[in-house]
């Protein structure tokens, strides 16, 4: 999802090209000790991918009851960008963008407010779109956005927008400006590369999946078929292993549509019978939402 509206995407200079780049994470290195308390809605793997940009990162200290609806980071090495998307049950959303590409500010829309973000010593303006569809702002931004000036750090551009964009409503003008003045620095951690596949801890055995017949040409056509059923923003599936006579793939579903439950993995064990491949086990892992549990992958349950 992305919330800069048409008109305000011709002030990107130069436009940003995102890409998506949370991978299922290594178990094999701790989780870190604040994440089962964090409040901003991203998991271990999705800082450290932040971590690994490069540049300053603002990201929110409390979301509340938001949850994390998409997420994408993106470098070259020397360039990059990043976009968190956050969600509430009423329809509400913001987003937070940033790189160190260069980022164009907003049109000046006739209410704003002055904000000093404390955790980095800045002061910016939070401004409003108008009402009014013959307002220029409201042509530029759409009705009611709520978008702040361009947040600099050490060369690095960050804009928080709250728009009509993915059907959703803009914030509250007072929302918008308290969430602008929490944001935070990234937690210190460490940078993860992305999983190999290797160790992925204990899976809990997943009865409900064997209540359906899953089974397919393949095991790869058999996992995907299972991947379609789950209601999630995406689902990637992977195969671990194969052999002529069993086979392993884990389906990682991201940002599901869930209050309790932000992420889910399945490790999916596949037999051959006659022409198609079965599913003959099941097991899952979960990650979840903020103050519902664990927020690293673990086999036990969320409130």
């Amino acid at each position: 999802m992305s919330m800069i509206p048409p008109a305000g995407r011709l002030l990107l200079l130069p436009l940003l090209v995102l890409a998506a780049c949370a991978a299922p994470p290594d178990l094999g290195t701790p989780p870190e000790a604040d994440a089962p308390a964090a409040t901003h809605g991203l998991d271990a793997d999705e800082l450290a991918a932040l971590r690994g940009l490069g540049f300053p990162v603002l990201i929110p200290d409390d979301v509340g009851d938001f949850v994390l609806d998409g997420f994408e980071a993106e470098t070259d090495g020397a360039y990059g960008s990043y976009t968190l998307d956050y969600r509430r049950a009423d329809g509400a959303c913001f987003e937070l963008t940033g790189t160190n590409e260069g980022l164009g500010g907003p049109e000046w829309p006739l209410v704003s407010a002055p904000v000093r973000i404390a955790s980095v010593g800045v002061t910016t303006r939070v401004y409003e779109a108008a009402d009014d569809p013959g307002a220029t702002s409201a042509q530029v931004w759409g009705l009611g956005t709520v978008v702040s000036d361009i947040i600099m750090l050490d060369g690095t551009g960050i804009l928080f927008i709250s728009d009509t964009d993915g059907g959703c409503r803009p914030l509250p003008f007072e929302e918008g400006v308290a969430l602008v003045g929490g944001l935070q620095p990234l937690p210190t951690g460490p940078v993860r590369a992305p999983s190999t596949g290797g160790d992925l801890g204990v899976f809990a055995p997943a009865e409900d999946l064997m209540d359906t017949m899953n089974a397919g040409s393949s095991p790869r056509v058999a996992a995907e078929a299972l991947a379609d059923r789950l209601d999630a923003a995406e689902v990637q599936v992977e195969i671990l292993s194969e052999t002529s006579y069993e086979a392993v793939a884990l389906v990682t579903a991201l940002r599901l549509r869930d209050d309790s439950v932000r992420d889910e993995r399945l490790r999916l064990t596949y037999a051959p019978y006659g022409d198609t491949w079965e599913l003959v086990a099941a097991g899952r892992q979960v990650r979840c939402q903020p103050r519902r549990g664990v927020q690293d992958w673990h086999d036990g349950l969320c409130r």
